[in-house]
Formats: structure tokens, C-alpha cells, sequence
């Protein structure tokens, strides 16, 4: 796990620090193969070639989860930092007593790589969340 810097964890001092996810960058395209193979992808009635993109996602991401037996959320990354269109997010700096111990977080990691058809050097990294990025400049040097 890479490690998250003291201003971005919740402690009595910091109660209240930025929202930052641990998780995997997925492109949209690797999420969306994943959905047409499982037949998730839902289409818009009067147009039948377009999907719902947020609709098929949230699926392909529930089945993921039952795939690898471990609840990810999907997301978006606050842009100007980010390497990817969306983050599966296996926990955040406020939920970070995480779930997985260090071999079971790995396991979850190579399933998520291998159902989405990932590189396997692809690992997770902590994200700012699109919605309360807390990011500056000064964030470049983390």
C-alpha cells in the first residue's frame, strides 16, 4: 500500500482531512469490455447501440465485487490528478482500517487484474476524490 501523507489522515488533530481513495485506475473501456462479456450493458430505450454509461458501470462494478468477494466502489477521480477516467476504490483515508490484511488487499488486486484484463504492473494508489479534492499545488510534491 502506498503511504498516505499525515495531512490527509483522520486523526483527532485532523478530523475533517480531504477525501482520498485507495484504488485501482480502470479506463472506461476496460470497465465496459468487462460489462458487455457479462451482458451488463443497458442501453438507452430509443437508442439502442448507446449505452447508459453510469448504469452499466455501477454493474459491472457489483459483479466485480461478487467476482472477487470484496466490496469496490466505483469512482471518479479528481481530474487534473488523475492517470485514468474512473478508480475502483478499496477503501478511503476515513474508512482506512481497512477490511483486507496486506496478502488478502494482493489477492483482491491480481482478481480485479484479471477479470478487468489489467497490466499486472498496474497497482492502486490514493486518489483525491472528484467531489472534495482538497488539492493544491503543494499536493505535487506527495
Amino acid at each position: 500500500m502506498a503511504q498516505l501523507p499525515d495531512r490527509y489522515r483522520v486523526t483527532a488533530a485532523n478530523p475533517d482531512p480531504p477525501l482520498v481513495h485507495f484504488a485501482i485506475p480502470v479506463h472506461v473501456f476496460d470497465l465496459y469490455k468487462y460489462a458487455e462479456k457479462h451482458n451488463l450493458v443497458e442501453f438507452i430505450p430509443h437508442l439502442p447501440h448507446v449505452p447508459i454509461s453510469p448504469a452499466s458501470a455501477l454493474s459491472a462494478t457489483d459483479r466485480l465485487s461478487q467476482e472477487v468477494q470484496y466490496e469496490l466502489e466505483f469512482g471518479w477521480p479528481f481530474t487534473p490528478t488523475a492517470d485514468c477516467g474512473i478508480i475502483l476504490s478499496l477503501y478511503d483515508n476515513y474508512t482506512k482500517k481497512k477490511k483486507l490484511i496486506d496478502e488478502e488487499e494482493e489477492h483482491v488486486i491480481r482478481m480485479v487484474q484479471e477479470e478487468l484484463g489489467l497490466d499486472k504492473s498496474l497497482r492502486p494508489k490514493w486518489y483525491f476524490d472528484v467531489h472534495d479534492s482538497g488539492y493544491s499545488d503543494d499536493d505535487e510534491s506527495d
